[in-house]
C-alpha cells in the first residue's frame, strides 16, 4: 500500500532523524547505554511521493510515484544498530506493511504493537526500567519520534516522555493544524476546537497568550492578512516552546519550520531533551547541531 505524503521539505525532516540516530547510537555505545528507538506514528515504513515526469525518460506520463525509506526504515538500517526499535500503528493496513518489514530485517529487534500511540506510549514510558542495569550496559537511553498525522499527541503523551528523563524527543508539530483550530479571529473559535487545542497544549492559557503579539508589516511588499499569519506562526512557534520547556527539563531547541509545496508554513519539527544531567543536555544538542 503506498503510503503518500509530505512536502519538498520531508526529506529534510527524515534526514534530522537519519543523521541524529547515526551519532546518537555511536555516542551512547561509547558510554556503555542500551539503545532505543521510539516511532509513534510509524506508517507503513516507506514514504511514496508523487513528483512530475521527466520528459526524456517517461514518455506520455505526466507524473511518477516515487517511494523511499521513512523514519521506520531508517531506524531499522541505523549503523551502529539501535539494541530495540518499537513501532506503533493503529492503522491496519499500515501495520500489515510494517510486519513484511520487520520480517525481512530479522537480524533487527523490533516490537511492533498497534493501537493508539497516547496510551501505549505512556505506558512504555512509565512501566520501562530506563535506569536498571542489564548485561552489563549502565541502562537504556532513547529517541522518540512523533510525527502524527494531524494533531493527535496529547500533552500527556509529552508529560510522561519528559518524565523518563531518558528519552531524547523529536517532535513534529502540525502547525497548519494549530493555525486552523486557533484562528486570528477569535470569534471563528468553537468548543470542539478549543477542546482539541487544550489537549495538544496541555493549558487554557493560549486563549489570552494567543492573541498578544504585534502584526505590523515586515516592509512595504507584506500585506496586512501576511502579516497576520508571520506573527501568527512566530507565535504559536515561541508558545509551544516555552510549554515544552516546562516539561523538558534538559533542553528544548528552537525549531526547524517546515513547509507545504505551495511554500505554507505546514509544521515544526522540536527537538527536546528529557535528561536534565549537564553532560546528556551538551551531547544532545551537540549531536543535533552537527
Amino acid at each position: 500500500m503506498a503510503h503518500v505524503f509530505g512536502g519538498p521539505d520531508t526529506n529534510r525532516k527524515l534526514g534530522c532523524l537519519s543523521a541524529y540516530l547515526r551519532a546518537f547510537t555511536t555516542a551512547l555505545r561509547n558510554q556503555n547505554f542500551a539503545c532505543v528507538s521510539i516511532d509513534a506514528f510509524a506508517g507503513s515504513g516507506t514514504r511514496t511521493e508523487v513528483r512530475a515526469a521527466l520528459p526524456l525518460f517517461e514518455s506520455g506520463a505526466d507524473a511518477i510515484e516515487v517511494t523511499s525509506p521513512g523514519s521506520v526504515s531508517i531506524a531499522i538500517t541505523t549503523d551502529p544498530p539501535l539494541d530495540v526499535i518499537v513501532l506503533i500503528e493503529q492503522d491496519d493496513a499500515r501495520f500489515a506493511e510494517l510486519e513484511k518489514l520487520v520480517a525481512a530485517n530479522p537480524s533487527r529487534r523490533v516490537v511492533l504493537r498497534r493501537g493508539d500511540a497516547n496510551p501505549l506510549v505512556r505506558k512504555l514510558c512509565t512501566e520501562a526500567q530506563w535506569r536498571k542495569q542489564r548485561g552489563g550496559r549502565r541502562g537504556t537511553r532513547g529517541v522518540i519520534f512523533l510525527d502524527p498525522y494531524g494533531m493527535e499527541v496529547d500533552w500527556s503523551t509529552l508529560e510522561a516522555i519528559a518524565a523518563t528523563k531518558a528519552l531524547d524527543c523529536w517532535y513534529f508539530l502540525p502547525l497548519s493544524g494549530l493555525y486552523r483550530n486557533a484562528p486570528h479571529d477569535p470569534t471563528k473559535l468553537d468548543v470542539h476546537k478549543e477542546a482539541a487545542l487544550d489537549r495538544v497544549l496541555g493549558t487554557t492559557d493560549w486563549r489570552q497568550r494567543r492573541y498578544e503579539h504585534k502584526t505590523l508589516p515586515a516592509d512595504m511588499f507584506e500585506t496586512e492578512a501576511q502579516a497576520k499569519r508571520r506573527a501568527d506562526i512566530a507565535a504559536i512557534e515561541a508558545y509551544v516552546k516555552e510549554r515544552l520547556e516546562t516539561v523538558f527539563k534538559g533542553a528544548v531547541l528552537d525549531p526547524i519550520r517546515l513547509h507545504h509545496k505551495n511554500g505554507a508554513p505546514m509544521a515544526s519539527l522540536f527537538f527536546a531533551v528529557s535528561n536534565d544531567s549537564p553532560q546528556a543536555v551538551r551531547l544532545a544538542t551537540e549531536i543535533n547541531r552537527s
